[in-house]
């Protein structure tokens, strides 16, 4: 059993909320004040408005499930060493095969250029 260290997770700018109608969907944006623009010879008030996002997953919760991993990982090892000094087990071998204990780090030999890994 391992715990989930969020593999392959990557935040994503997302709408808060979205409106579907028989265009598609879009989503939903807030007016966040006024401007005034010279438009066809007139002088025009115009409606500023923004999309709200969120990001999911939140990078937060990627880096809680990094640190959870983290934790499990040494308790893991510890009960491995406490298991193997202690001689308890006769009729089971305990071996020194763990898990990767940063599986979501790179090896230093990928090296990143642009959008691919090289």
């Amino acid at each position: 059993m391992t715990s989930d260290w969020m593999p392959g997770a990557v935040p994503r700018c997302l709408p808060v909320e979205t409106k579907r109608n028989q265009h598609g969907e879009r989503s939903i944006t807030i007016a966040v004040g006024t401007t005034r623009v010279l438009s066809r010879g007139k002088w025009r008030t115009v409606e500023l408005r923004a999309c709200p996002i969120t990001w999911s997953p939140h990078p937060d919760q990627i880096a809680a499930a990094h640190r959870h991993y983290a934790q499990w990982w040494l308790a893991l090892d510890w009960v491995c060493a406490g298991l193997c000094a202690g001689g308890m087990l006769r009729t089971i071998d305990v071996t020194d095969a763990m898990p990767k204990q940063q599986p979501w780090a790179r090896p230093a030999s990928c090296e990143q250029t642009g959008n691919k890994t090289v």
